[in-house]
């Protein structure tokens, strides 16, 4: 049986604050119940950890899962969180790789992650590119959109959809999960300001 998780996506505050979302939602009463995948995509600089930045446009996650679930050793929690990430975006044919905490793709990194102990559960916070790289024999694909912004935004807006699906699939079916798409809940909400405030 998959063992239950939750979906749930921040709005342009909770991912400009991913850092304190996760201390909040980590001290909710069921915080350490099931995992959880908080994520949203930067419309500006984003400090995520230490030497840890999501540029805009990028999608930033943070993974809260107790640690009954992560691996027993604190060095293998961030390749446990990332390699989902590597496999979604092998879906597209990139050849993305992990390169200690960075994403990489053809020796430049796209991306990258930390992994943290709050209040027992493991967090694993990344960002990676909000449109897949494309395939060398897809280069062109697209082009007669780009005479039209509308159209060319609404390409990219339809291909990040993509790698977001394919993170969750590849989240779901590598952790054994399944997600259920949800909204922080009020007790949650309550503790995540109490954790910005401070």
């Amino acid at each position: 049986m998959d063992q239950p998780a939750r979906w749930i996506r921040l709005d342009p505050d909770g991912v400009s604050g991913v850092a304190a979302v996760c201390c909040g939602f980590a001290r909710t009463p069921g915080g350490s119940g099931d995992p959880v995948c908080l994520w949203g995509r930067a419309t500006a600089p984003v400090r995520l950890d230490d030497g840890l930045w999501a540029e805009p446009g990028e999608f930033v996650f943070a993974l809260l899962v107790p640690l009954r679930f992560v691996p027993g050793r604190r060095d293998r929690w961030l390749a446990w969180g990332l390699s989902p990430l590597v496999a979604a975006l092998r879906r597209f044919g990139a050849h993305a790789y992990l390169d200690g905490d960075a994403l990489c793709l053809h020796g430049r990194r796209i991306g990258g992650g930390s992994a943290r102990e709050i209040d027992g559960c493991a967090a694993i916070l990344g960002a990676f590119p909000g449109e897949p790289p494309r395939a060398p024999e897809e280069a062109d694909r697209g082009k007669l959109l780009e005479f039209d912004l509308w159209l060319s935004e609404l390409n990219r807006e339809g291909r990040a959809r993509q790698v977001l699906a394919a993170f969750r699939s590849a989240l779901e079916q590598q952790h054994g999960w399944q997600f259920d798409t949800g909204w922080l809940s009020e007790a949650e909400l309550s503790a995540i300001t109490a954790e910005a405030v401070q």
